[in-house]
Protein backbone atom coordinates (compact mmCIF):
# COMPACT_ATOMS: atom_id res chain seq x y z
CA UNK A 1 0.00 0.00 0.00
CA UNK A 2 1.74 3.65 -1.05
CA UNK A 3 2.12 6.02 1.80
CA UNK A 4 0.16 9.34 1.83
CA UNK A 5 3.32 11.19 3.23
CA UNK A 6 3.63 14.39 0.96
CA UNK A 7 7.73 14.62 1.17
CA UNK A 8 10.78 11.87 1.58
CA UNK A 9 12.07 11.41 4.50
CA UNK A 10 15.92 11.10 5.62
CA UNK A 11 15.26 7.75 5.93
CA UNK A 12 13.42 7.07 2.52
CA UNK A 13 16.35 8.94 0.50
CA UNK A 14 19.09 7.61 2.05
CA UNK A 15 17.22 3.46 0.99
CA UNK A 16 16.57 5.50 -2.44
CA UNK A 17 20.40 5.79 -2.93
CA UNK A 18 21.03 2.26 -1.70
CA UNK A 19 18.63 0.71 -4.10
CA UNK A 20 19.74 2.69 -6.70
CA UNK A 21 22.70 1.17 -6.50
CA UNK A 22 21.45 -2.39 -7.30
CA UNK A 23 20.48 -1.29 -10.61
CA UNK A 24 17.02 -1.68 -10.06
CA UNK A 25 13.93 0.61 -12.04
CA UNK A 26 11.93 3.34 -11.10
CA UNK A 27 9.31 1.39 -10.54
CA UNK A 28 10.49 -1.47 -9.09
CA UNK A 29 11.78 0.44 -6.28
CA UNK A 30 8.82 2.46 -5.85
CA UNK A 31 6.86 -0.87 -5.02
CA UNK A 32 9.25 -1.74 -2.65
CA UNK A 33 9.43 1.66 -0.84
CA UNK A 34 5.56 1.79 -0.80
CA UNK A 35 5.73 5.28 -3.01
CA UNK A 36 4.04 5.99 -6.21
CA UNK A 37 6.93 6.04 -8.67
CA UNK A 38 6.13 9.71 -10.12
CA UNK A 39 7.13 10.97 -6.15
CA UNK A 40 10.88 9.13 -6.79
CA UNK A 41 11.04 9.86 -10.34
CA UNK A 42 10.95 13.67 -9.61
CA UNK A 43 13.01 13.46 -6.85
CA UNK A 44 15.65 11.73 -8.59
CA UNK A 45 15.27 14.57 -11.46
CA UNK A 46 15.60 17.43 -8.97
CA UNK A 47 18.42 16.15 -7.09
CA UNK A 48 20.57 13.43 -9.17
CA UNK A 49 23.40 14.42 -10.99
CA UNK A 50 25.38 13.94 -14.17
CA UNK A 51 28.40 12.88 -12.18
CA UNK A 52 27.78 12.03 -8.63
CA UNK A 53 24.54 10.15 -9.23
CA UNK A 54 21.43 10.67 -6.46
CA UNK A 55 23.26 11.55 -2.88
CA UNK A 56 20.84 10.65 -0.27
CA UNK A 57 22.07 13.98 1.57
CA UNK A 58 22.77 16.21 -1.16
CA UNK A 59 19.21 15.75 -1.77
CA UNK A 60 18.50 16.74 1.89
CA UNK A 61 19.72 19.83 2.04
CA UNK A 62 18.50 20.50 -1.19
CA UNK A 63 15.02 19.65 0.27
CA UNK A 64 15.22 22.01 3.24
CA UNK A 65 16.65 24.67 1.31
CA UNK A 66 13.61 24.87 -1.15
CA UNK A 67 11.52 24.35 1.73
CA UNK A 68 12.64 27.36 3.70
CA UNK A 69 12.56 29.53 0.71
CA UNK A 70 8.83 28.05 0.00
CA UNK A 71 5.89 30.51 0.35
CA UNK A 72 3.52 29.79 3.00
CA UNK A 73 -0.19 29.44 2.06
CA UNK A 74 -2.93 31.38 3.38
CA UNK A 75 -4.38 27.89 5.07
CA UNK A 76 -0.80 27.57 7.06
CA UNK A 77 -0.82 31.02 7.96
CA UNK A 78 -4.38 30.80 9.32
CA UNK A 79 -5.53 27.23 10.55
CA UNK A 80 -8.85 29.25 11.74
CA UNK A 81 -9.56 29.73 7.51
CA UNK A 82 -8.60 26.30 6.61
CA UNK A 83 -10.83 25.07 9.94
CA UNK A 84 -13.86 27.36 8.13
CA UNK A 85 -13.13 26.60 4.82
CA UNK A 86 -13.19 23.00 5.10
CA UNK A 87 -16.83 23.40 7.27
CA UNK A 88 -18.12 25.05 4.04
CA UNK A 89 -16.95 22.33 1.99
CA UNK A 90 -18.39 19.69 4.17
CA UNK A 91 -22.06 21.82 4.18
CA UNK A 92 -21.71 21.39 0.26
CA UNK A 93 -20.85 24.97 -0.72
CA UNK A 94 -18.41 25.14 -3.48
CA UNK A 95 -15.06 26.86 -3.66
CA UNK A 96 -16.46 30.29 -5.30
CA UNK A 97 -19.58 30.07 -2.81
CA UNK A 98 -16.97 30.14 0.31
CA UNK A 99 -14.63 33.10 -1.48
CA UNK A 100 -17.26 35.23 -2.45
CA UNK A 101 -19.47 34.60 1.06
CA UNK A 102 -15.80 35.46 2.99
CA UNK A 103 -15.69 38.51 1.08
CA UNK A 104 -19.60 39.72 1.70
CA UNK A 105 -20.23 37.90 5.34
CA UNK A 106 -17.12 37.03 6.57
CA UNK A 107 -17.06 35.45 10.42
CA UNK A 108 -15.93 37.83 12.84
CA UNK A 109 -12.75 35.89 13.32
CA UNK A 110 -11.92 35.97 9.73
CA UNK A 111 -12.34 39.96 9.27
CA UNK A 112 -9.97 41.58 6.97
CA UNK A 113 -9.06 37.88 5.34
CA UNK A 114 -9.98 36.18 2.23
CA UNK A 115 -9.01 33.17 -0.04
CA UNK A 116 -9.48 33.02 -3.79
CA UNK A 117 -11.44 29.66 -4.70
CA UNK A 118 -8.27 28.92 -7.03
CA UNK A 119 -6.12 28.28 -3.67
CA UNK A 120 -9.54 25.76 -1.79
CA UNK A 121 -9.04 23.92 -5.45
CA UNK A 122 -5.20 23.60 -4.87
CA UNK A 123 -6.22 22.36 -0.96
CA UNK A 124 -8.42 20.38 -2.09
CA UNK A 125 -6.82 18.42 -5.18
CA UNK A 126 -3.04 18.82 -4.60
CA UNK A 127 -2.99 19.94 -0.68
CA UNK A 128 -3.78 18.39 2.48
CA UNK A 129 -7.42 18.21 1.59
CA UNK A 130 -5.94 15.46 -0.98
CA UNK A 131 -5.64 13.31 1.88
CA UNK A 132 -9.28 14.28 3.44
CA UNK A 133 -10.85 13.71 0.36
CA UNK A 134 -12.35 16.65 0.47
CA UNK A 135 -13.14 16.51 -2.96
CA UNK A 136 -16.18 14.30 -2.21
CA UNK A 137 -17.97 17.70 -0.77
CA UNK A 138 -18.08 19.04 -4.15
CA UNK A 139 -20.74 18.88 -6.90
CA UNK A 140 -19.26 16.52 -8.89
CA UNK A 141 -17.24 14.49 -7.03
CA UNK A 142 -14.68 14.09 -9.03
CA UNK A 143 -10.99 12.90 -7.54
CA UNK A 144 -9.33 15.08 -10.33
CA UNK A 145 -9.99 18.69 -11.66
CA UNK A 146 -11.68 17.95 -14.97
CA UNK A 147 -12.45 20.32 -18.01
CA UNK A 148 -16.35 20.63 -18.70
CA UNK A 149 -17.23 19.35 -22.07
CA UNK A 150 -20.54 19.92 -23.65
CA UNK A 151 -23.46 16.88 -23.73
CA UNK A 152 -25.27 15.29 -26.61
CA UNK A 153 -28.60 16.95 -27.53
CA UNK A 154 -31.52 15.16 -29.32
CA UNK A 155 -33.99 16.75 -31.99
CA UNK A 156 -37.18 16.47 -31.65
CA UNK A 157 -40.06 18.23 -33.96
CA UNK A 158 -42.34 20.44 -32.04
CA UNK A 159 -45.25 22.13 -34.01
CA UNK A 160 -46.01 25.95 -33.51
CA UNK A 161 -42.27 26.20 -31.95
CA UNK A 162 -40.96 29.95 -31.62
CA UNK A 163 -36.94 29.87 -32.10
CA UNK A 164 -34.97 31.11 -29.02
CA UNK A 165 -33.93 33.66 -31.96
CA UNK A 166 -36.77 35.69 -31.46
CA UNK A 167 -37.17 35.59 -28.07
CA UNK A 168 -36.63 39.44 -27.04
CA UNK A 169 -33.63 40.70 -25.77
CA UNK A 170 -34.45 41.31 -21.99
CA UNK A 171 -34.82 37.67 -21.68
CA UNK A 172 -31.38 36.59 -23.03
CA UNK A 173 -29.90 39.78 -20.99
CA UNK A 174 -31.67 38.41 -17.57
CA UNK A 175 -32.55 41.93 -17.38
CA UNK A 176 -36.29 41.39 -16.80
CA UNK A 177 -37.84 38.37 -13.70
CA UNK A 178 -39.98 35.48 -14.53
CA UNK A 179 -38.22 34.12 -17.68
CA UNK A 180 -37.75 30.17 -17.08
CA UNK A 181 -35.82 27.35 -18.47
CA UNK A 182 -37.17 23.83 -18.31
CA UNK A 183 -35.81 20.49 -18.77
CA UNK A 184 -36.40 16.96 -17.48
CA UNK A 185 -33.87 14.41 -15.61
CA UNK A 186 -33.99 10.81 -16.23
CA UNK A 187 -32.21 7.90 -13.90
CA UNK A 188 -31.18 4.74 -14.37
CA UNK A 189 -33.07 1.31 -14.15
CA UNK A 190 -36.71 3.00 -13.72
CA UNK A 191 -39.42 5.02 -15.34
CA UNK A 192 -39.44 7.74 -12.84
CA UNK A 193 -37.73 10.99 -13.76
CA UNK A 194 -37.59 14.85 -12.57
CA UNK A 195 -38.99 17.79 -14.17
CA UNK A 196 -36.69 21.02 -13.23
CA UNK A 197 -37.85 24.55 -13.99
CA UNK A 198 -35.04 27.67 -13.47
CA UNK A 199 -35.77 31.42 -13.28
CA UNK A 200 -32.99 33.18 -15.88
CA UNK A 201 -32.59 36.03 -13.23
CA UNK A 202 -33.08 34.80 -10.03
CA UNK A 203 -31.77 30.86 -10.73
CA UNK A 204 -35.02 30.14 -7.83
CA UNK A 205 -35.30 26.58 -9.15
CA UNK A 206 -38.44 24.00 -8.78
CA UNK A 207 -38.23 20.14 -8.77
CA UNK A 208 -41.04 17.97 -9.36
CA UNK A 209 -41.13 14.07 -9.10
CA UNK A 210 -42.94 12.86 -12.69
CA UNK A 211 -43.73 9.52 -13.56
CA UNK A 212 -42.00 9.93 -17.22
CA UNK A 213 -40.86 12.29 -19.27
CA UNK A 214 -43.85 12.70 -21.47
CA UNK A 215 -45.83 15.60 -22.55
CA UNK A 216 -48.14 15.30 -20.12
CA UNK A 217 -46.26 14.65 -17.08
CA UNK A 218 -43.98 17.85 -18.04
CA UNK A 219 -47.50 19.84 -18.22
CA UNK A 220 -48.85 18.77 -14.50
CA UNK A 221 -45.43 19.94 -13.49
CA UNK A 222 -45.54 23.41 -14.93
CA UNK A 223 -48.71 24.08 -13.71
CA UNK A 224 -47.90 23.17 -10.61
CA UNK A 225 -44.46 25.37 -10.97
CA UNK A 226 -47.00 28.59 -12.24
CA UNK A 227 -49.69 28.09 -9.88
CA UNK A 228 -47.58 28.16 -6.94
CA UNK A 229 -45.82 31.49 -7.79
CA UNK A 230 -47.40 35.07 -8.18
CA UNK A 231 -48.40 35.94 -11.68
CA UNK A 232 -45.78 38.19 -12.35
CA UNK A 233 -43.14 35.26 -11.45
CA UNK A 234 -44.04 33.26 -14.76
CA UNK A 235 -43.67 35.28 -18.10
CA UNK A 236 -42.28 33.01 -20.47
CA UNK A 237 -40.55 29.07 -20.51
CA UNK A 238 -37.25 28.10 -23.08
CA UNK A 239 -37.71 24.39 -23.57
CA UNK A 240 -35.17 21.77 -25.59
CA UNK A 241 -36.44 20.04 -28.61
CA UNK A 242 -37.11 17.04 -26.21
CA UNK A 243 -41.13 15.46 -26.43
CA UNK A 244 -42.04 16.46 -23.34
CA UNK A 245 -42.11 20.35 -24.99
CA UNK A 246 -44.83 19.32 -26.82
CA UNK A 247 -46.93 20.81 -23.77
CA UNK A 248 -45.54 24.26 -24.60
CA UNK A 249 -49.00 24.98 -26.56
CA UNK A 250 -51.43 24.28 -23.71
CA UNK A 251 -49.47 26.14 -21.18
CA UNK A 252 -49.28 29.58 -23.55
CA UNK A 253 -53.31 28.85 -23.70
CA UNK A 254 -53.82 28.45 -20.36
CA UNK A 255 -51.75 30.73 -18.68
CA UNK A 256 -50.33 33.56 -21.12
CA UNK A 257 -46.86 32.64 -20.91
CA UNK A 258 -44.68 32.63 -24.03
CA UNK A 259 -42.86 29.67 -24.74
CA UNK A 260 -39.54 29.55 -27.16
CA UNK A 261 -36.92 26.39 -27.87
CA UNK A 262 -33.51 25.91 -28.49
CA UNK A 263 -31.83 24.83 -31.68
CA UNK A 264 -31.72 21.14 -32.70
CA UNK A 265 -28.29 19.91 -30.41
CA UNK A 266 -28.03 22.84 -28.97
CA UNK A 267 -29.23 22.53 -24.79
CA UNK A 268 -26.51 25.09 -24.03
CA UNK A 269 -28.99 27.67 -25.19
CA UNK A 270 -30.42 26.90 -21.90
CA UNK A 271 -27.35 26.67 -20.09
CA UNK A 272 -29.50 28.00 -16.32
CA UNK A 273 -31.25 24.80 -15.89
CA UNK A 274 -28.39 22.32 -17.28
CA UNK A 275 -26.09 24.04 -14.59
CA UNK A 276 -28.86 23.84 -12.00
CA UNK A 277 -29.11 19.85 -13.26
CA UNK A 278 -26.13 19.33 -11.78
CA UNK A 279 -26.94 20.80 -8.84
CA UNK A 280 -29.48 18.32 -8.57
CA UNK A 281 -27.42 15.58 -9.37
CA UNK A 282 -25.10 16.31 -6.50
CA UNK A 283 -28.23 15.26 -4.46
CA UNK A 284 -29.75 12.49 -6.39
CA UNK A 285 -26.95 10.70 -8.55
CA UNK A 286 -28.16 8.74 -11.57
CA UNK A 287 -28.57 5.18 -9.44
CA UNK A 288 -30.45 6.60 -7.10
CA UNK A 289 -33.89 4.85 -6.62
CA UNK A 290 -36.08 8.33 -7.13
CA UNK A 291 -38.99 6.45 -6.62
CA UNK A 292 -38.13 5.57 -2.84
CA UNK A 293 -37.67 9.61 -2.64
CA UNK A 294 -41.06 11.23 -1.01
CA UNK A 295 -42.17 14.31 -2.42
CA UNK A 296 -41.14 15.87 1.25
CA UNK A 297 -37.43 14.93 0.38
CA UNK A 298 -37.87 16.28 -3.41
CA UNK A 299 -38.55 19.81 -1.74
CA UNK A 300 -35.87 19.51 1.15
CA UNK A 301 -33.65 19.14 -1.72
CA UNK A 302 -34.93 21.92 -4.04
CA UNK A 303 -34.44 24.53 -1.29
CA UNK A 304 -30.85 23.92 0.09
CA UNK A 305 -30.09 24.28 -3.63
CA UNK A 306 -32.44 27.79 -3.39
CA UNK A 307 -30.61 28.55 -0.21
CA UNK A 308 -26.96 28.15 -2.35
CA UNK A 309 -25.18 31.19 -2.56
CA UNK A 310 -24.19 31.78 -5.73
CA UNK A 311 -21.38 33.95 -7.71
CA UNK A 312 -23.54 35.28 -10.53
CA UNK A 313 -25.88 36.59 -7.98
CA UNK A 314 -22.96 38.44 -5.89
CA UNK A 315 -23.36 35.57 -3.44
CA UNK A 316 -26.99 35.77 -2.31
CA UNK A 317 -28.76 32.74 -2.81
CA UNK A 318 -32.07 32.50 -4.86
CA UNK A 319 -34.97 33.07 -2.34
CA UNK A 320 -33.07 36.00 -1.17
CA UNK A 321 -33.02 37.36 -4.84
CA UNK A 322 -36.85 36.51 -5.13
CA UNK A 323 -37.83 38.01 -1.73
CA UNK A 324 -35.89 41.32 -2.65
CA UNK A 325 -38.05 41.22 -6.17
CA UNK A 326 -41.71 40.46 -4.33
CA UNK A 327 -41.11 43.12 -1.74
Amino acid sequence: MKTTKSHLTVYEREKLEYLRRTQLSVRAIARIMHRDHSVLSRELRRNATEYSGYRAATAQVCFERRWRKKKRGKFEKFPVLRQWVVGQLRDELSPEQISGRLKCKPPVELQGITVSHETIYHYIYEGEGRYELLYRCLKRGRPKRQRKFGRKHRRSLITERISIHQRPEEITSRTTFGHWESDSMIFSKQHTALSVQCERKSRLVRIHKVPDKSSEATHQALRETIESLPQTCFQSITFDNGLEGQCHYEIKKEYGVETYFCDPYSSWQKGTVENTNGLVRYYLPRSVDLGSLSDQEIYEIQEKINNRPRKCLNYLTPNEVVAQFLA
